[in-house]
């Protein structure tokens, strides 16, 4: 009896100072194993192709001094570069691809117990294909919400998000995919 398994390794390292921080990372993946789980469609069967993505990343944050008007903010971006085994017939599939997020959160912000938080970024998307072919891969994401802190037990968050492109290179010719949402979070503390 065979079983199947991936595997993976990551070492990173990082510096927190009291209002900043940064971050670096260095991950090698095995694909074909669903180990990666976020990436546009077009990625992801790229990815479920056997070889190994080794991937870095660079993330970092910052936080003001005081609450209210100025936000704390935090980025990241990452860059994978994917080789497959000679097996595979590997032209067209993806040989780079990155991810980045920038986020925003005022903590207080007009008045006590209010947060607010905006975000945007694009999912892991293929930038470069075996084969010289250009990807049209791309994707956004991006998310605004606001948590009031309504007692000492309960807070209510609610959240917009919109999707632009989310199949990437799978969207339909001739079309403009894209998903807008909203949720309202209400937590309870006992």
């Amino acid at each position: 009896i065979g079983v199947d398994a991936g595997s993976s390794a990551t070492a990173q390292v990082g510096y927190a100072a009291d209002a900043w921080g940064i971050a670096a990372a260095l991950a090698t993946i095995q694909n074909g194993f669903n180990i990666i789980d976020y990436a546009s469609p077009f990625t992801l069967r790229s990815f479920n192709q056997p070889g190994i993505t080794t991937g870095t990343a660079l993330s970092g944050y910052w936080q003001p001094p005081d609450d209210g008007w100025v936000p704390s903010v935090s980025a990241g971006w990452g860059w994978n570069s994917t080789r497959y085994r000679k097996t595979v017939k590997s032209d067209g599939l993806v040989s780079i691809s990155q991810s980045w997020t920038v986020a925003l959160q005022w903590t207080d912000w007009v008045v006590e117990d209010i947060s607010m938080g905006l975000a945007v970024g694009q999912p892991i998307f293929a930038t470069a294909l075996k084969g010289g072919a250009t990807p049209d891969d791309a994707g956004f994401a991006m998310e605004g919400w606001m948590m009031v802190q309504v007692s000492d037990a309960i807070s209510v968050t609610p959240a917009l998000f919109y999707l632009s492109r989310p199949l990437g290179a799978e969207t339909p010719q001739g079309t403009s995919l894209s998903q807008l949402g909203a949720l309202l979070k209400t937590t309870l503390r006992f």
